[in-house]
């Protein structure tokens, strides 16, 4: 008995550490939703149904398909016979488990053994939370910038990654950056002098936003 007792606080440490390595066994990129478009087989608007957990490692949602955006021949098969999308059951594998029946979303992912799968590190927006820019993007735009690429980018660091590119890649920049500007209206797109980030209204009214609101950061600061 007093073998137990003084194993018991060594298990359970070794318990805890386990837990807390496997919480944090996922984790993925910053990934602009143009970039997510360009790597997934397929993506899709759907309205989430039912989530059903098969066993401890695997679960699907059960979906009605509202529209494709983008698939390979064998994902939008897969997508109209099954309407289902599969997904690791825990969010510690990368599970995707935050969709809720009656909400629709605009997602994209891979597929894996016929099947399509996604998971935390692949395209999911509320699709009430979508900008009419990325509406855009994902119906036309988005496809036609796949041939660029986009970096995340240190905003102190912008200029030296810039030169270093040539000026071919569009640089999401990082807070304080305009980074939700880039995000929500930012479409990258190829011209003659390259890569570039296509300037609309929207996208021009946020980022003078956030100058301004910068700027009145610093004039602040001691």
């Amino acid at each position: 008995m007093r073998r137990l007792t003084f194993w018991s606080p060594l298990i359970i440490l070794l318990l805890s550490a386990y837990r807390i390595e496997d919480a944090e066994a996922c984790s993925c990129t910053m990934s602009h939703p143009q970039t997510q478009f360009c790597q997934s087989d397929w993506v899709a608007v759907v309205r989430i149904n039912k989530f059903v957990e098969f066993n401890d490692h695997e679960a699907a949602y059960k979906i009605k398909l509202q529209r494709i955006f983008k698939a390979t021949p064998k994902a939008e098969h897969a997508l109209k016979q099954h309407l289902m999308l599969w997904t690791p059951s825990v969010d510690s594998l990368c599970g995707r488990v935050n969709m809720e029946p009656g909400e629709t979303w605009v997602v994209g992912g891979r597929m894996s053994g016929g099947k399509p799968h996604i998971s935390l590190c692949n395209l999911a927006m509320r699709w009430a939370e979508v900008t009419g820019r990325q509406r855009k993007g994902f119906r036309q735009f988005y496809n036609h910038g796949c041939v660029c690429h986009i970096l995340y980018t240190e905003w102190r660091n912008k200029g030296a990654v810039f030169n270093s590119t040539g000026g071919k890649e569009c640089l999401w920049e990082s807070a304080p950056g305009p980074t939700d500007c880039q995000e929500r209206y930012g479409i990258c797109k190829v011209g003659k002098a390259g890569c570039s980030w296509e300037l609309c209204y929207a996208y021009k009214k946020c980022v003078d936003k956030h100058q301004r609101d910068r700027d009145q950061q610093l004039a602040r600061e001691p």
